[in-house]
């Protein structure tokens, strides 16, 4: 049995596959009066799910803008909505557009508000080593991911799991909590969680060369930097030889050192490379190295 959608109006503004997974649920449960994507980018519909071909194909109205071109504010304006829903969209919203919205504007963050708010939460949370991460859905003010919670779930990550294993257990997540949360505005009742100001932390975006590798750290912090960066990301990365090479995957096997310096290539074979770090030795699984003239792999077949 189908349900029911409501007469409520929605302009979503969003980026990638979670975006996707949210618009597809506001779609189902609610009336999409338009959609506001990122303006093009090479990794839209290549890396991630593109929310403007999906928008398109439903046939909903559609633009891309980024969060202060000046056509935003007449097409938002223009469809006179209900609430605002944002997720995954890189822009920080003028309080004159938030304002458009009768009921609000809603935000899903891939954190445990109040911690890491900002840009590129879920890889920072790796790279600090964080074993519980979130995703919160709250009420958007005039602060940069402060405003009320209404919901939030956590999940736990080992070791042995990355920065795409995180993005495909929050897939569902968003459609999940998207699905709450409108219900709870389709009945009114709406609930609001302050967020404590004192344990709020924040942090910048992140950028493709931030994940050159520095040896003279720990194994520990080394595997976090992997992690944090894998793929759908650009990876972390070394130098062998003059040679690009990109660690996918990797192990600690020692967090103890051997006396070697740290870079130091310990062993190699098909399966593995051993690198001394500044603490620790680390087994690298799965590598490309690049170069204009070829690419090999050690340990894993890559998807490229």
């Amino acid at each position: 049995m189908t349900q029911a959608r409501s007469s409520v109006r929605v302009v979503f503004m969003g980026n990638h596959t979670v975006g996707v997974r949210v618009l597809e649920v506001l779609a189902e449960m609610a009336k999409v009066a338009g959609v506001v994507a990122h303006p093009p980018d090479p990794e839209d519909g290549v890396r991630y799910a593109s929310v403007h071909d999906y928008a398109t194909r439903q046939g909903f109205s559609v633009i891309r803008a980024t969060g202060r071109a000046s056509e935003l504010a007449e097409f938002i304006a223009d469809k006179h909505p209900d609430l605002l829903w944002i997720t995954d969209y890189r822009y920080l919203v003028p309080p004159s557009i938030l304002s458009c919205a009768r009921l609000g504007a809603v935000n899903l963050h891939p954190s445990l508000l109040p911690t890491y708010r900002g840009r590129a939460s879920i890889n920072w949370a790796i790279l600090n080593g964080e074993t519980t991460l979130g995703l919160t859905g709250h009420l958007v003010d005039a602060t940069m991911d402060g405003g009320d919670i209404i919901e939030q779930v956590s999940y736990q990550i080992g070791d042995d799991q990355d920065v795409g294993d995180c993005l495909e257990i929050l897939y569902p997540l968003y459609a999940s909590m998207t699905r709450k949360i409108v219900s709870h505005f389709l009945s009114g009742n709406v609930p609001k969680l302050r967020q404590d100001q004192t344990r709020a932390t924040a942090f910048p975006a992140r950028r493709p060369q931030d994940g050159v590798i520095d040896w003279n750290q720990s194994g520990r912090s080394i595997l976090n930097l992997i992690r944090a960066v894998a793929k759908p990301y650009p990876g972390a990365f070394t130098t062998l030889h003059g040679r690009k090479l990109i660690v996918w995957k990797a192990r600690i096997v020692s967090e103890t050192g051997t006396g070697a310096a740290p870079g130091c290539v310990l062993e190699a074979d098909h399966a593995q490379i051993l690198v001394q770090c500044g603490a620790g030795v680390l087994a690298l699984l799965c590598v490309e190295v690049q170069d204009p003239n070829e690419r090999i792999t050690v340990g894993c077949r890559l998807n490229t």
